[in-house]
């Protein structure tokens, strides 16, 4: 449960950072579009210059979808985020209902719960290239907080 959680909190907090990455690359690449900054009167001074800053941001917003992650993936990651959230819970409700269950039976339904993992671990392979490490020491600390304060438990 506790890598759940943590996953659950790393797809949250990287989604918010993603999201403000992309808008802050939309926002540059308008800022410097022909209407913003580079239709001022003053590049008419140094045409190399404005011609260069132009050439720099389409070659940025041709190479965005290796850069920057595109609303597709924002949108997987926040499906990813949404499972967790789900995944947690349907396993957290095990965890309480345990008494109520044979080891079988409880088995059984572990991996009931477990088997609806597949589908979201291919989604996250497509989307995560690697691990943000900041990202992830957030969601660590966030998941021994929660652990502490609800469960009086002490993650490692």
């Amino acid at each position: 449960m506790t890598q759940i959680k943590c996953n659950e909190y790393y797809c949250v907090h990287l989604l918010a950072y993603r999201k403000r990455l992309l808008n802050l690359f939309n926002m540059i690449t308008l800022l410097f579009s022909g209407a913003g900054v580079m239709g001022w009167a003053v590049w008419k001074q140094f045409p190399f210059i404005a011609c260069a800053i132009i050439s720099f941001f389409q070659i940025l917003k041709l190479l965005q979808i290796h850069l920057i992650p595109s609303e597709k993936d924002i949108d997987k990651l926040d499906k990813a985020s949404d499972f967790y959230f789900d995944y947690f819970n349907s396993m957290e409700k095990l965890w309480f209902s345990q008494d109520n269950y044979s080891e079988t039976e409880l088995q059984d339904k572990y991996y009931e719960i477990k088997k609806s993992e597949k589908e979201i671990d291919k989604i996250l392979k497509e989307v995560l290239k690697s691990v943000n490490k900041r990202v992830m020491k957030t969601a660590e600390l966030e998941t021994r907080i929660y652990l502490k304060v609800n469960f009086n438990i002490e993650a490692q």
